[in-house]
C-alpha cells in the first residue's frame, strides 16, 4: 500500500521575484493608463474576443486602487476574471491584493485549504496580471477614451 505524501515543507515567499513581478506590472500599467484618470473612470481594451476593463476605484497621492475585469466571449469556458490591484507610486510597484469577490490574498497558504488556493496563490495572481498586461500591450487597442461608467463592461 502506497500513501501519497503531501510536501510538508513550508512554502517560502521569494521576495525578490515578487518585487520584480510587481515592478514590471507597475511599468506595464504606466504604459497603458493615461496620467489623468480619476476615481470611477474606466478604460476598456479589446484583445481578440476578450475585453479588459480597468477601473480606478481610488486615487491617492501615493497609491491607486484599480479593478481589472477580463470579459471573454459568452461561449468560452470561463467568461469573467477580476483582480483588484494596488499601485504604489512612491515605490513604483503594482500588486494584486484581491481577486473576484474582493477577498484579500495572503502571501502564502497552507495546502490543502478550504478555498483550495495554491501555496503560492498570490504570486500566481501577480504573474497572471503580468500576462494580461503584456498581452494588452502587444495585441490590445483602446476602445475609447476613459469613461465614468462600468455598466458597459
Amino acid at each position: 500500500m502506497t500513501r501519497s505524501v503531501v510536501n510538508s515543507a513550508p512554502y517560502k515567499v521569494d521576495l525578490s521575484a515578487h518585487l520584480a513581478d510587481c515592478e514590471m506590472n507597475y511599468l506595464r500599467l504606466q504604459k497603458i493608463l493615461p496620467n489623468s484618470l480619476e476615481d470611477g473612470q474606466c478604460l476598456r481594451f479589446q484583445m481578440g474576443t476578450s475585453q479588459l476593463g480597468i477601473t480606478v476605484i481610488e486615487q491617492a497621492p501615493y497609491t491607486a486602487m484599480l479593478e481589472l475585469r477580463l470579459n471573454r466571449a459568452s461561449g468560452a469556458s470561463w467568461t469573467r476574471a477580476e483582480l483588484q490591484v494596488r499601485m504604489y507610486h512612491d515605490a513604483a510597484l503594482a500588486e494584486v491584493v484581491a481577486s473576484k469577490g474582493g477577498r484579500p490574498l495572503r502571501p502564502r497558504y497552507h495546502y490543502p485549504n478550504s478555498a483550495m488556493y495554491q501555496r503560492d496563490e498570490k504570486a500566481q495572481r501577480n504573474r497572471f496580471l503580468g500576462e494580461w498586461l503584456s498581452y494588452c500591450l502587444r495585441c490590445g487597442h483602446a476602445l475609447d477614451t476613459p469613461i465614468t461608467s462600468v455598466d458597459s463592461l
